[in-house]
């Protein structure tokens, strides 16, 4: 039984032709066999399931040049040394993946079956020593939770933009969906869902400071028709209130106050008897929160003018 198993060590056996050979070459493979592609060995293996077209003695004395050359340029590679080396990166800050020699990690996997045990040989925390996270399902929820905590945006949007690789992780956990994540953080995925358009309040927020540095006006008539239309519909809210919940004042508001009917009437007949023209137009350019009351309570200026008795 040890004569044949020393027997087929030192040789291996084509499954075409039965005859023995110490390898199996390409040459023996597209000469003898007709194989045409451009990796014959491997099409060979791959068709009998075969880890190896080399005999054991042949793979032995493979291992031990490659030893003897990287020996000989004093980078052979040993289970301690490789250790020590491990550590040494890691105390300069050079342990993450990209960052490390590729001698080192390849002995790493070499020696003890991938980079991350080899790390952990070394004593370290592979997560802390590497910053490559080794996400769960538990963890993708945790990360969520602590940027909600923080009022970070949870759109897939802006977690595409700012934070790539939890949306890449999460849409694996939770199976090609942002939203299956943010259900199993307990968030609401509509809540967090970033209206069709180009505006959001941020956008919308910058628009506006952007123009009141540059001094303009910051009228509703100056502001671009979709920009209205999101505030009023997305925000639920009018456009010179949210002009003024960003510090600003907004234009023709001499003094805010509760409006009522009966203080919109008033407004409209002190402004008759102070010589203020009342068309619409002026109206607008002037006093725009008046035209806005207006439409609140009588849904049109002229009726309100109408019910001011001017």
């Amino acid at each position: 039984m040890a004569a044949k198993s020393r027997l087929r060590s030192d040789h291996i056996t084509c499954k075409h032709c039965g005859r023995d050979f110490g390898a199996i070459t390409f040459r023996h493979l597209r000469n003898i066999h007709g194989y045409e592609g451009d990796h014959p060995i491997d099409e060979y293996k791959h068709k009998f399931r075969l880890q190896s077209a080399t005999c054991g003695e042949a793979r032995k004395k493979i291992s031990e040049a490659k030893d003897a050359f990287w020996a000989k340029r004093g980078q052979h590679w040993t289970g301690r040394t490789l250790i020590a080396e491990i550590q040494r990166l890691h105390r300069a800050g050079s342990l993450p993946c990209k960052r490390v020699p590729v001698r080192v990690y390849m002995a790493g996997r070499r020696l003890f079956g991938s980079w991350q045990a080899a790390v952990e040989k070394a004593g370290l925390d592979y997560e802390e020593a590497t910053g490559v996270r080794n996400w769960t399902p538990a963890k993708v929820v945790e990360s969520i939770k602590e940027l909600a905590k923080r009022g970070v945006p949870l759109s897939a949007t802006y977690i595409r933009d700012h934070h790539p690789t939890l949306l890449n992780v999460a849409t694996k956990r939770f199976p090609r969906s942002w939203a299956k994540a943010l259900k199993a953080a307990g968030l609401d995925p509509a809540e967090h869902k970033l209206p069709r358009g180009r505006w959001n309040r941020q956008r919308a927020a910058e628009w506006v400071r952007k123009r009141a540095a540059k001094k303009r006006s910051l009228l509703a008539r100056g502001a671009p028709r979709d920009l209205l239309g999101f505030v009023h519909r997305r925000l639920k809210t009018n456009w010179p209130d949210f002009v003024e919940s960003l510090g600003f004042t907004y234009p023709g508001i001499e003094k805010r106050r509760d409006w009522t009917r009966q203080k919109l009437l008033e407004e409209i007949r002190r402004r008759k008897s102070g010589g203020h023209r009342l068309n619409y137009r002026a109206v607008q350019s002037e006093y725009q929160a008046l035209i806005h009351q207006a439409r609140k309570f009588f849904r049109s200026w002229d009726r309100a003018r109408a019910a001011a008795g001017v």
